[in-house]
């Protein structure tokens, strides 16, 4: 459609009597549905920010699978036969909130991101660091053949990233 043809169709329409009840009524429109988006997105994002606090595992958890997926790999790999696996961390999880920096030419300021969650309001959660594991203890069927040993001692130190002065590999009973 061509700009010609635009400007005639909009002579065409009623000038005096029904276009401005026309105008008024699809502005009152387009402004419930913006009201109506506003508010319900808001709904969307109180309830997705209180989401992404508690999506973060704990030292516990974090530990627990840790172990889980130890256990079902080294039960993968020849002559381990059943295994026992206990992870310790030396701390806790880490908490880094979010924060709002505010500079102007003398000073910085700095100041935690705060969502609202209903009637409270809390800091918002950027990332949260997984304790460092310290040690770790297997306990296998194949634990007294030094060759199973070393496959165990060089899964675990590859899969976690950690020496094998921390990995501790015995026989079960």
């Amino acid at each position: 459609m061509t700009f010609t043809e635009l400007k005639e169709k909009i002579k065409g329409l009623p000038k005096k009597e029904y276009f401005p009840k026309i105008l008024i009524g699809i502005g009152l429109a387009a402004m419930l549905l913006i009201l109506f988006s506003g508010i319900s997105q808001n709904d969307e994002d109180n309830s997705s920010a209180s989401d992404i606090n508690s999506d973060f595992l704990t030292a516990d958890t974090y530990t627990e699978q840790t172990e889980q997926k130890l256990e079902k790999i080294l039960n993968s790999i020849e002559g381990v036969g059943k295994t026992d696996v206990l992870v310790n961390v030396s701390s806790t999880e880490e908490y880094i909130y979010a924060e709002e920096i505010r500079r102007s030419a003398e000073k910085s300021e700095n100041e935690y991101v705060i969502i609202d969650n209903g009637s409270t309001g809390e800091a918002l959660v950027k990332k949260v660091t997984n304790p460092p594991i310290s040690g770790i203890i297997i306990v296998c069927e194949g634990g007294d053949d030094p060759k199973i040993c070393e496959k165990v001692y060089k899964a675990v130190s590859t899969a976690l990233n950690i020496p094998t002065n921390r990995i501790y590999v015995t026989e079960m009973k």
